[in-house]
């Protein structure tokens, strides 16, 4: 169902919007989103399952540095459909970034990323290995 505004409303509307651009410019104002994100814990696995209606994997990157786990993306408005022909845009459009501290030593080797659906699931090995050391008690 397409909700149609009467005509002062959207006229005020499209004035409210124009000047937001002006400001911000149109990325900056509509230019960010933040998709949701599961996370999933098992005594072997963190899984990470993004939601990214709308995208392909060639659009998503998966990143890990340090114990940062960083998924990031683009979605773009179709270039073949007009705008302006648009009562109501409420679908999230433009770039995207979400990260994750992990707290645990991980196998970054067996790290895996996979697209299907929508859904983005990267699967996070941990490891066996949990590097410490014996600390000292030193009396003064």
């Amino acid at each position: 169902m397409i909700t149609r505004w009467p005509g002062e409303r959207l006229q005020s509307f499209n004035r409210f919007s124009k000047m937001m651009e002006e400001m911000f410019g149109t990325e900056e104002f509509r230019g960010t989103w933040t998709p949701m994100v599961d996370v999933k814990e098992t005594p072997k696995v963190l899984t990470f399952i993004a939601e990214l209606p709308g995208m392909h994997e060639k659009d998503v990157e998966v990143e890990l540095i340090g114990d940062t786990l960083t998924i990031r993306g683009s979605r773009e408005f179709t270039k073949e459909e007009d705008k302006d022909e648009y009562v109501r845009i409420e679908r999230n459009y433009g770039t995207f970034q979400r990260s994750f501290t992990l707290d645990i030593p991980v196998k970054q080797d067996e790290i895996l990323a996979s697209f299907k659906n929508g859904l983005l699931t990267v699967t996070v090995p941990k490891s066996e290995d949990r590097p410490g050391r014996k600390i000292q008690v030193k009396g003064t």
